[in-house]
């Protein structure tokens, strides 16, 4: 089974509100990495658009 198959396989069975629940943890354990919240959002944004179904991931495409 390749790596889009699996991809599709779960898809459907993942919760958003849970995931966003989990993303927002994630990023509430990194968030003392940063000392303004300004890079913080930008953090978050990127990592959204990283983890995004965007065909070409790059910084074009994200921002």
């Amino acid at each position: 089974m390749k790596t889009e198959d699996h991809a599709v396989a779960t898809g459907h069975s993942v919760d958003p509100a849970r995931w966003q629940e989990a993303f927002e943890g994630l990023m509430a354990r990194i968030a003392g990495l940063f000392a303004r919240v300004e890079p913080r959002r930008r953090v978050s944004r990127l990592m959204l658009g990283l983890l995004s179904d965007l065909p070409r991931q790059n910084c074009w495409t994200i921002a």
